[in-house]
């Protein structure tokens, strides 16, 4: 999969990635507009080795200076993964792909960019966007793409080579740049005075300095907990708890990626010697990405150990120069918890486009409704002879 076109005189590629590019990628997302963690090697290795998905990223380069100056990341999935059809048909599911960038498992940030210093950026677009459409029209079995851009300078992009714009995520971020007293002073007031008394508890929030053991304890104790809540609450519905799962092997690449860097860091809160609380953060420039976070419930209920734990990562954060922190994103309820919580640090609400565009979708449409037909069947039949 490969394009030449020539743009002023000079010839540019768009290919492939591969491993040597790693450098020169990382530049382009450091000196691009919109380039954040999400879009760094590292996190797409983290995705392509931890949740074993298979990446089309694509580089675009100035073949007269060897130079990239542009790159996309990029996943097919299975387009029916979190559903009951994957599990009992997967040679049928398999054959319905969707391209996604950022990866669906995750919050995170897709789209491509290009270094800022390029000057026709529409043609460095329309270059990747019409290598991927030409792969995904060749393979079939794309139906089509997904992708959320960070930044609104992709929006004319997107729309100009056929994507439609059909919803928004939200996120908010925390401009912890200020004085602290000042951030403190933003808060909702009740959160503040929950930190305050969180902290004359005696509970300690430090960070793990041996992540290799560390993230063995996380795993097994606070990742497995917050499966266990989405199954409480779901009722174990299939879709719902198999969209939460996030295995074992996106941990231990976490740990051998991104924590060696200190691209990530895990911290835990602990309270009369027992680990209450864990939180996972990425950092990227001046920002951090908040991760995985999850806190004891019961007995400790009345700790206020994620207000604790969230207000020691803007202290740390602000000690080590990071600007913003991000809360990953807001729940689409303004009147669900998870709303209520992030939205009571009083970060700047940020709106993030979900634009999509689709190949084959009435055909698709046609075989989803005989797919689930012949499946629903064949369930109850398999029911009846259990």
């Amino acid at each position: 999969m490969e394009i030449k076109v020539e743009s002023g005189g000079v010839y540019i590629i768009c290919r492939r990635v591969k491993i040597e590019d790693k450098e020169q990628w990382n530049n382009v997302v450091k000196e691009s507009l919109n380039g954040t963690f999400y879009h760094t090697w590292e996190w797409n290795d983290v995705i392509e080795k931890g949740l074993n998905s298979e990446s089309l990223s694509v580089a675009v380069e100035d073949e007269e200076e060897h130079k990239l100056i542009g790159i996309f990341p990029f996943f097919i999935r299975n387009l029916f993964e979190d559903y009951r059809i994957n599990k009992y048909f997967p040679t049928i599911s398999n054959n319905f792909q969707i391209g996604c960038s950022p990866h669906h498992k995750l919050y995170s940030f897709g789209g491509p960019c290009v270094l800022s210093s390029v000057t026709n950026c529409e043609e460095i677009y329309k270059l990747i966007f019409d290598s991927i459409d030409s792969y995904s029209k060749d393979k079939k079995n794309i139906t089509g793409h997904l992708i959320y851009p960070y930044h609104n300078c992709l929006d004319s992009a997107l729309i100009q080579n056929g994507y439609t714009k059909t919803g928004i995520k939200k996120t908010a971020i925390i401009n912890i740049d200020k004085n602290l007293t000042e951030i403190c002073k933003g808060f909702k007031k009740q959160f503040s005075r929950d930190i305050k008394k969180a902290s004359k508890k005696g509970i300690i929030i430090y960070e793990s300095q041996n992540y290799e053991e560390d993230i063995d304890l996380y795993y097994n104790q606070f990742q497995k907990l917050l499966i266990d809540r989405v199954i409480e609450r779901t009722g174990n519905c299939y879709g719902r708890v198999s969209y939460a799962l996030v295995p074992y092997s996106y941990f231990e690449k976490l740990r051998d990626i991104l924590f060696p860097k200190k691209m990530a860091r895990l911290f835990f809160a602990e309270y009369n010697g027992v680990k209450v609380g864990a939180l996972i953060n990425f950092y990227y420039k001046d920002t951090i990405y908040l991760g995985h976070t999850t806190v004891l419930r019961g007995k400790y209920n009345g700790l206020n150990v994620s207000k604790l734990l969230m207000w020691h990562i803007i202290v740390d954060g602000k000690k080590n120069g990071f600007k913003n922190l991000d809360v990953s994103g807001l729940h689409p309820n303004e009147s669900h918890g998870q709303y209520q919580f992030k939205m009571g640090f009083k970060g700047q609400v940020k709106e993030i486009g979900v634009y999509k565009k689709s190949y084959r979708y009435n055909e698709i449409k046609h075989a989803k409704a005989i797919i689930y037909k012949h499946a629903k069947a064949t369930i109850i039949e398999l029911r009846k002879l259990q």
